[in-house]
Formats: C-alpha cells, structure tokens, sequence
C-alpha cells in the first residue's frame, strides 16, 4: 500500500504535480502487541498448578505406593490416596462453579450451554468423590460396577449437549446431515483406533456380565462421541465466545486422553490413586475452570485497542488450521479405519474382527456421502455466487458514482462505466494510469493524507473531498474552463491490498451551497453586502481598532426624493435607480472600505480613517457628488440627492453605538435641509477640518 502513499505523477495539461510523498510515506502504526494479562495469567496459572500436581504424582506425593492392598490388610492410605480421588473430586467440583457462575451472566441458549457443562464437571467430582469414599473411607476398592461408574457415565453426554446447544447446531436440516456426517467418521475412526488397543480386550474379557461390558465400552464411546462432535463443530470455523469454547475443547480433549489410556487393560490393572495418570484428568478439570471467562478476558483486555501483530497472525492461523482439518479430516478417518482393518488383518490369527469391518463400512459409506453432499452444495454455492456476481455487476454498472479500484502500485484498475457521463472519460483511457493524474494538484497533499489516515486505521471507509479533472469543461460553467474541475466527494475502502474510490459529482451542490451562502449575505438586487455582512464586519473593526488614534467611521444614508421617482416610474425605474445607486456607491469608495444596502433606499458605509479621521469626511463628498448628479433611467431622467450621517468610533464605543449615533446624523443631515451631510462623535473626539 506505500505505493498509493508515494507515487509520484505528472499533471496532463494542467501543470505538473507529485503525491506529497514525504507526507504520504508509510508510518509505522501503533505498536503491535495483544495484552491479554488475565487470561495469560490464567493459562500459567493452569500449567503451574499442573505441573506442581503432576510432581507429586511422579513422587507419589512421599509415600510408597501400595497397589493391590486390600481393605482386609490394614494398610493406610496416605497423601497420594486423598489427592487421587478427593483432590480430583475438589477441582472438578470448582469448574462445575466456575461454570454456572458464568451461566448466570449469560441469557438463553447461552446459559443452559455453561449449565450443561458446569453439570458434566459436577459429575466428574461425584464420581471421583465416591470412588474416594470407598477407598479412603471404607477402605476397599470400589466394586466393578459401581455408583461410581453410572456416575462416571453421565460426563460425556452432558458435554455433548453443552456443545449443541451452545453453537445452535447448523441450523439447516441439511447443516445437521454433514454434522451427523463428519462425527460419524471421526468417531468411527476413533473407534478403529481404540479397538486394537483396548476396546477389543474389553468386549471379550471372559467371565463379565453384559452390564459390566457394556460399561467398560460405553464410557470410552461417549469420550469419542464427544470428541467427534467437538472437533466437527471446531472445524466449522469461529463461534461466539471462541477463546473460551477453544480452552473447553482442550480441556475436554486432556480428559479424554487420560480416560483412554487409563482403557488399557494392563494400566488399569495396575493403576493406583495419585499416580501419574491423575495429572492428566487433573489439567483437564483446571481449564474447564478457566474455559467460562477466557472469552470475557481476552474481550477486556482488547477493548480498547484494535487486535494486531501476534494477535491477529494467531488467530488467522487457529481459523486456517480449523478448516484444514475439517477439509482432510474425512480423508484421515477413512485411512486411520482402513490401517486399523488391515493391521487386525496381519496380526493374530489373520481374521479380522466383524466390528472393525462395520466400522470401517460405515465410515466408507459416509465419507461418500459426505462428498456427494459438498458437490451438490458447492454446486449452490457457486450458483449463489454466480446470481450475486451478476447482481454486484449490475449495481456497480449502472451507479451513478464513479468506482474505481487502485492497486498497491497506485495505478487504476477497474474504472465503471459511469465515468463517461460523470466526467467525460472513457474507462479504457484511464487504466493503468495514476490516479494523482485526475486529482486537482492542490488537493493531491489532502487526498493523500486521506489515504494516509485511512490505510493507518482500522476503519471501514473513509471520506475525502477533491476536485477531479474533467475530460472537457461540464456544465455548470461558462466555456472558459472553469467547469474542468469538477468537485467529488470521494469514498475510501479496502480492496485486496488497494483501495476503492467511489466518486460523486457534488459540483451542483457545492455551487447551491455557495449561491446560498452568498445570497445570506448580499442584497439579491443591487450584489451589495447586506446588513448582516455589514454588521460582522464592523464588529471585527471595532473589535481591531480599540483606540481613538485611528478610528473607523460608518456613513449611513438615505436617499433623497427618492419616492418620487417610484411614484413617476413606478417600480422598475426606482429598482433601475437603485443598482445604479449602489454602482457609483461602490466607485466612491476605497478598496478596503465596505459598502451595503440595509434595504429600501437605505444604504452605509465603512470606512477605516487614519488618526485624523478625515478620510470619513472626503468618502462621504465623494458620495454627494456622485449620489447627485443626473440619472438617465429607461422612465426618463432623474436627479436625486442622498442625506448622510457620519459617526466616528472612540475608545469603550460599540458597533450598535456608532450604527445610531450615524443614524442620528443622517437625521440630522436631512434636518438641515437634505443633500448634505452631518457628523456625530460617540464619544469627544476633535472634529476633522472642513
């Protein structure tokens, strides 16, 4: 983008001139940084505590393990037995907290999704809860099924139902079907995998009941049925509250690591409370206690600052990862299913299990599925976008507003065909030329700190004022070329490493708001200033001129007989005589001097006089002069006279004081008999010499 910044052009006929590049060149913006102190103070907080956890697992917490007691042998449970199972119960029991007290600062949906999950903790502490009491209380392992299990049981689907209804589901009946899809592969591959490993030695443990089977096998199902449908619904892009659903998935995904390898027969043979394996279930529980308000911190702390640098590459790169994995994901599932059939197939006895085979069948008949189903979808999607392409086209060409696109390079591309009636150009012409070329040079330096601004911030669009070169003099104009620059009013936004200009022709507008701005302050017929422009104007000369030594002196006068040129021409002719009044009025006077109409056949005049004040008294005999001699009218010929009051300001002295202290002296005036004219002082001031 420098290159808008600091391209150099040339004028085309108007002069030359260069984009300001020493202005223009690229400052470098806020400093980058993301200060996200609460939630990573929270994350080390997380690892710390883990990790002092996961050192007295590895110490057994100072005592000797003691695998294989039984309650009968009097053996003591130490240290290692309590932060096993209580220790897991308490941290289990502060996420289930830590979630509903976010729940109460949501509304809707929102807040049975934090419920559901702060339920799935709160089943997790009980559980744990209860095989502690067998073990530290009744001094006997927890029978093989117990309340702990059902307990135990209930984690995964209160999980699954938070991550439905906190994401809304897809929506659609058919967002649903490639929800139902992409799961069944996940969880089907899952399945493959862990069947080798574990799920195989557990349905075919000889001597177990149904139950206890069903049991071994329905608690490693629910893990992988919510780690498919976590990971499906991830991969489907960003969500609200994503930081802290992000924390959620990896503390559901931590749990479910150490409910897996705790499947395996052999390590669950041997398992004792507070080991190792204990730290994995241990992290897991402490970042759903942090999950609910990672979103709420990261929120603050950004607040107030627009996310840049590491922030943002972060975050494009979480998004890119997601939707790479939900795009291959079907892929790897199909070949994780196919390797674990082909090594069941290899190894043992060379047949493989009918259950890998229905999984691996399942898995094939929806990855086939799945892609029936994303052609017929990108199949809509590129009609959508076809109809929408042909509608954008159709807007953009048939807008009134010049748009125009412009390359990181500076140069024009796309150019709408509204340019040839907007500004008498063909869009052929244009491209690849710089866009300086149409900018008035002496508005190059404020569009390119437009420009600047704009490209520096984060805003949407941004407004530039210019005046932009027509091909050939436009109406309004008189011929003389004052109409090739015609005034836009020009809109900034971002396009693909440029800009877009959207330019409106608001040169009638410019010239209603100066013809009005004008006529507010001049008298429509004589062109005169008026009244209020007389007033300001005065204001600002009393206002620099405090001091008696060079004072300024206002002439108000009325014309005299002035009626009977009204009653002999009527109208017109006092109308004619009027403009010809204001004509000699303004040759009388001298160029810094202000001369107006106040209305009817009132007229004044402001003059700045030198210590002496005579300068008052020669304009106001040039006046007479002038005012007096005969006028030749369409109505005939007519001679008329002019009463002039004269007032000098003095120190202390208002502009509403020197305007009636004239007035009375053109009271005064005509007193004395009319066609003359009288001086008054607001204040002792020696009289000019006569």
């Amino acid at each position: 983008m420098a290159a808008i910044r600091n391209r150099s052009v040339a004028g085309n006929g108007s002069g030359s001139g260069s984009a300001p590049g020493s202005r223009m060149a690229a400052r470098p913006g806020p400093a980058a940084g993301v200060t996200l102190t609460p939630a990573v103070t929270a994350i080390a907080a997380v690892f710390a505590v883990g990790a002092m956890y996961t050192a007295g697992s590895v110490l057994h917490w100072g005592a000797a393990a003691n695998p294989g007691s039984s309650p009968d042998s009097g053996g003591s449970h130490t240290l290692a037995d309590v932060m096993g199972d209580f220790g897991l119960s308490a941290v289990a029991a502060a996420a289930a907290v830590s979630c509903t007290a976010r729940s109460f600062t949501m509304r809707g949906r929102l807040r049975v999704s934090w419920l559901l999950f702060a339920a799935s903790a709160l089943v997790a502490g009980l559980g744990n809860a209860v095989w502690g009491w067998y073990e530290i209380v009744l001094h006997y392992p927890p029978p093989s099924p117990s309340l702990a299990d059902w307990v135990f049981l209930f984690f995964g689907p209160f999980a699954i139902a938070g991550t439905l209804v906190h994401h809304r589901g897809p929506g659609t009946s058919l967002g649903w079907f490639k929800l139902l899809l992409d799961g069944l592969m996940i969880a089907g591959a899952l399945f493959t995998a862990g069947w080798g490993v574990a799920l195989a030695k557990d349905a075919g443990e000889d001597g177990s009941s149904p139950l206890r089977v069903a049991l071994a096998l329905a608690y490693p199902v629910f893990d992988i049925l919510l780690v498919s449908l976590v990971i499906a619904v991830r991969s489907r892009g960003g969500r609200r509250d994503g930081a802290s659903m992000a924390t959620l998935l990896v503390g559901y995904s931590t749990i479910v690591v150490a409910d897996a390898i705790w499947t395996v027969p052999a390590v669950r043979a041997s398992y004792t409370s507070g080991e190792l394996l204990d730290s994995g279930w241990f992290v897991g529980y402490l970042l759903l206690a942090v999950a609910p308000w990672m979103s709420f911190w990261t929120r603050e702390a950004t607040r107030h600052k627009a996310p840049r640098g590491l922030h943002v590459t972060l975050v494009a790169g979480v998004r890119r990862t997601l939707g790479l994995v939900g795009l291959l994901f079907p892929y790897a599932a199909g070949a994780i299913c196919l390797a674990g059939i082909l090594v069941d197939g290899f190894t043992g006895d060379h047949r493989v299990q009918p259950v890998l085979l229905a999984a691996g069948g399942t898995v094939l008949a929806a990855l086939v599925i799945r892609q029936g189903v994303t052609l017929l979808d990108n199949h809509r999607l590129t009609s959508e976008l076809a109809v929408r392409e042909d509608h954008f086209r159709s807007l953009v060409q048939g807008s009134s507003d010049v748009i125009m696109t412009v390359g990181p390079d500076g140069l024009l591309g796309y150019i709408s065909p509204a340019i040839r009636h907007v500004f008498g150009y063909e869009p052929q012409d244009l491209a690849d030329k710089s866009l300086y070329r149409l900018v008035h040079p002496d508005d190059r330096e404020s569009v390119a700190h437009a420009i600047e601004r704009f490209l520096a911030g984060s805003a949407v669009s941004a407004c530039a004022m210019c005046r932009i070169r027509a091909a050939q003099p436009l109406p309004p104009g008189d011929g003389d070329g004052t109409a090739l620059w015609r005034n836009a009013e020009c809109t900034l936004t971002r396009h693909r490493g440029g800009l877009v200009f959207t330019c409106r022709d608001v040169s009638d507008r410019i010239a209603l708001q100066q013809q009005l701005a004008y006529n507010a302050y001049h008298d429509s017929l004589t062109g005169l200033p008026n009244r209020a422009l007389f007033a300001e104007r005065l204001e600002q000369a009393v206002a620099q001129r405090p001091s008696t030594a060079h004072p300024v002196a206002v002439l108000f006068l009325d014309l005299d007989w002035f009626k009977e040129v009204n009653d002999v021409g009527g109208h017109a002719a006092g109308d004619e005589l009027l403009i010809e009044v204001a004509a000699r009025l303004r040759a009388s006077v001298r160029s810094g001097d202000t001369v107006a109409r106040f209305g009817g056949d009132e007229f004044a005049a402001l003059v700045h006089c030198g210590a002496d004040g005579r300068a008052a008294r020669d304009v106001a005999d040039r006046l007479l002069a002038a005012l007096t001699r005969p006028y030749g009218l369409s109505a005939g010929t007519f001679v008329i006279g002019a009463s002039i009051g004269v007032a000098y300001s003095s120190a202390g002295a208002t502009a509403a004081e020197l305007m009636r202290e004239a007035d009375l002296a053109m009271y005064d005036a005509k007193a004395g008999g009319k066609g003359r004219a009288a001086v008054r002082e607001t204040a002792p001031l020696s009289r000019p010499a006569p």
